[in-house]
């Protein structure tokens, strides 16, 4: 869903554009208003705006002028201009400013709403980027940052000393990046559904995500990058902007930059990225910990798809001689390794596979108990750490089996432990699936709660998504998904049960309840409901 932001002085024509868009294209574009350019900037600094509709004679500040400082925040908005007045110089600027459109107001409101239409089929169209696949490819042979995505790999991990991180080894390493300014992480994960592509096939949307992110990131400030353990990507996004506002407007800037990356991925790849970033800027010793944090609250949403959450709010055969069984083991110990990555990012494929593998190895005979022992605590203490993050040490369902993990019979009696490992990794599965459905039951009970106490409020999909730290895309299908109308239709129905309950008692004026249920207007108000009742508020009453 794109964002309009309608500027103009004149009230009367204001609202009714904003009345006007909300009843012709209310479905695909969250509509916003303001009367002064100064208003305009105020929304356009707390939310994206993909379309600027603004008139251009204006007192203190222009439209122009105005779409000047839009195409610094937001570079990737469309301008449209409104204007009285016929005149070239307008024309000139506003096509120098790489206006979509240039209307006036005469013309009426039939070409003012073809001129948004053909706006948003560009919006889309771009979204697309048929040939980003191929950039992608391009940029993939051309990379040679083996050193830096080594380095920051080990930073990720803690692995770097406070000494190695000084100006002069981001320099060396081509990582543009201030070492004594702050700056926003974000991790992306590919989405569980597409968990079966090869290696390869990953590899390469990440260097998709990659391309996106140049796309959208660097008109505004300096990041890094790097593919970490092939499951997530990691970005350092850092404003090159040094005054006192800075951070304040990168973070703005990159919630509204995330939601368009997630879009045009889909778009143009078919497939889905779930972020997890910071709320503020962090320094460079914090790294360790909130990648940790960030891991974690990815994995909290594991089945999720397209979410954005923020830090506030898983062969051989007996004859082999020593050397290749040994082989055999250091393969198995580093498939072992990612188990916890693997857990905490509910690959539940790649999971039984490292069980089915260990399972395999229990029946083969080149493998005595001490080597087998090893490859079994390999694993069991991985799902032991995996256990402990989640509490399931807690669980009375879970608390003898966890005792059971490293007991010598568990280990020795080798289709027992395997029975173990099992049980818990179930109860992993259990766990996910209970923390999800609470997940959503506690957002959807608070919005409901929010939509009830603010019928006359600002109840647009961004707002109500911003009351519940998620973005506005993924709110709108877990609504849809749980109640089986949308968010739109829900605040509609309320509305109209509210405004019947007033319009029963004679003293309550038309006008007073419009105002009391956020409608900009009688008229409009009167509209809606007749839309959605068949009669009027007057019609009503009367029967």
């Amino acid at each position: 869903m794109y964002r309009m932001l309608i500027v103009d002085d004149e009230k009367l024509l204001l609202n009714g554009l904003y009345e006007l868009f909300l009843e012709a294209e209310g479905h695909r574009l969250e509509v916003y208003k303001a009367s002064t350019a100064l208003e305009a900037l105020r929304v356009m600094s707390e939310k994206r705006v993909d379309i600027l509709l603004s008139d251009i004679k204006m007192p203190k500040m222009s439209g122009l002028e105005l779409g000047d400082q839009v195409k610094q925040q937001w570079p990737e908005c469309k301008l449209i201009f409104l204007t009285g007045f016929d005149q070239f110089d307008y024309v000139h600027h506003a096509i120098k400013q790489g206006a979509q459109n240039y209307i006036l107001k005469a013309e009426g409101d039939d070409a003012i709403v073809e001129a948004v239409r053909k706006t948003i089929r560009d919006l889309d169209e771009e979204q697309k980027m048929d040939t980003l696949i191929k950039q992608a490819r391009d940029i993939q042979k051309k990379h040679a940052e083996h050193h830096r995505l080594i380095y920051l790999s080990d930073l990720l991990e803690g692995l770097q000393s406070q000494e190695d991180i000084t100006p002069q080894h981001l320099e060396t390493m081509g990582i543009k990046l201030a070492i004594d300014r702050p700056f926003i992480m974000c991790v992306a994960r590919l989405d569980l559904v597409n968990s079966s592509l090869r290696a390869r096939e990953r590899q390469l949307l990440f260097t998709a995500l990659h391309t996106v992110c140049v796309r959208f990131l660097s008109a505004y400030s300096e990041f890094t990058d790097v593919v970490y353990n092939r499951e997530y990507y990691v970005f350092f996004i850092q404003s090159r902007d040094h005054s006192s506002k800075a951070d304040e407007q990168l973070i703005t800037f990159i919630n509204g930059s995330i939601e368009l990356i997630q879009q045009t991925l889909e778009k143009s790849t078919g497939y889905t990225f779930s972020f997890a970033l910071t709320e503020r800027s962090i320094v460079w010793s914090d790294v360790v910990k909130q990648f940790t944090v960030l891991k974690a609250f990815l994995s909290r949403y594991y089945d999720a798809q397209k979410i954005i959450v923020r830090n506030n709010n898983f062969t051989g055969s007996e004859n082999q001689d020593e050397e290749e069984v040994r082989g055999f083991i250091e393969v198995f110990h580093k498939k072992a390794n990612a188990l916890e990555t693997y857990i905490e990012s509910g690959r539940r494929d790649e999971v039984q596979f490292i069980l089915s593998e260990l399972a395999s190895y229990a029946e083969w005979e080149a493998i005595d108990d001490m080597r087998y022992m090893e490859m079994y605590c390999a694993v069991a203490l991985r799902i032991l750490t995996s256990a402990n993050k989640l509490g399931l040490d807690r669980d009375t369902t879970v608390a003898s089996h966890m005792s059971k993990l490293l007991q010598p019979t568990s280990i020795l009696i080798r289709k027992e432990g395997i029975k173990t490992l099992q049980h818990i990794l179930n109860q992993f599965e259990h766990y996910h699936s209970s923390q999800s459905s609470s997940m959503r039951i506690d957002i959807l009970w608070k919005i409901n709660q929010y939509i009830e106490t603010h019928l006359g409020g600002d109840l647009s999909v961004s707002n109500l998504a911003e009351q519940v730290y998620l973005n506005p895309d993924y709110l709108s299908r877990m609504f849809k998904q749980s109640k089986g109308i949308t968010l739109t239709e829900y605040i509609a129905a309320l509305r109209i049960q509210r405004a019947k309950e007033l319009l029963t008692d004679p003293r309550n004026l038309v006008q007073d309840i419009a105002k009391a249920l956020g409608f900009t207007s009688a008229g409009y108000f009167s509209r809606f409901f007749k839309k959605e009742t068949g009669q009027t508020p007057q019609e009503f009453r009367t029967s």
